[in-house]
């Protein structure tokens, strides 16, 4: 299997490369060029039939939990976690295999303070010990869509093709 779930995603795995052959750290959310590193978890609920997202706010859409790693996370499973919790109240979390479940890289839309840049998302996969969400305080909306219902739930192809990398950890 490789890093990330999109089989033809060559073009997100080239940004990381560059990221990576930078010459400094990239994850500060102040690095533009190429972009930062961020933090998700793709998290199957305890029965492992749902995934967990979140209704991002300023992105206005379903997603994975996720975001900027921290000074200090000491690892990316670390910020991984903490990201999960933040946005869903979910903490009990137990980690699929040891890699990466995905790298994708994406367009993030310039605010005020900062230029239009690129995340490069690295993903791990977990289960939760748990169906409680909550409380949620930083995103819209959280909830558990049954995996079966992805195809037509409001999502992108990068979040479906990830969650069936996800269920196939589970065979």
């Amino acid at each position: 299997m490789r890093s990330h779930a999109s089989e033809g995603d060559d073009v997100s795995e080239g940004i990381a490369l560059a990221a990576l052959d930078a010459g400094r750290p990239m994850w500060p959310r102040t690095e533009f060029d190429p972009g930062h590193f961020t933090a998700s978890g793709f998290v199957a609920s305890p029965d492992r039939r749902c995934l967990l997202m979140i209704h991002h706010a300023r992105l206005e859409k379903w997603l994975q939990p996720g975001g900027h790693i921290e000074p200090d996370d000491e690892t990316l499973e670390a910020a991984a976690r903490r990201e999960v919790t933040e946005e869903t109240g979910i903490s009990e979390l137990s980690r699929l295999r040891s890699g990466i479940l995905r790298i994708h890289a994406h367009a993030i839309p310039p605010r005020a303070d900062e230029p239009c840049h690129t995340h490069i998302d690295l993903a791990l996969g977990f289960v939760s010990a748990t169906f409680d969400i909550g409380p949620i305080d930083e995103v819209l909306d959280a909830a558990w869509v049954p995996f079966d219902e992805l195809a037509t739930f409001d999502t992108d192809d990068a979040v479906r093709e990830a969650a069936a990398a996800l269920r196939s950890l589970f065979a």
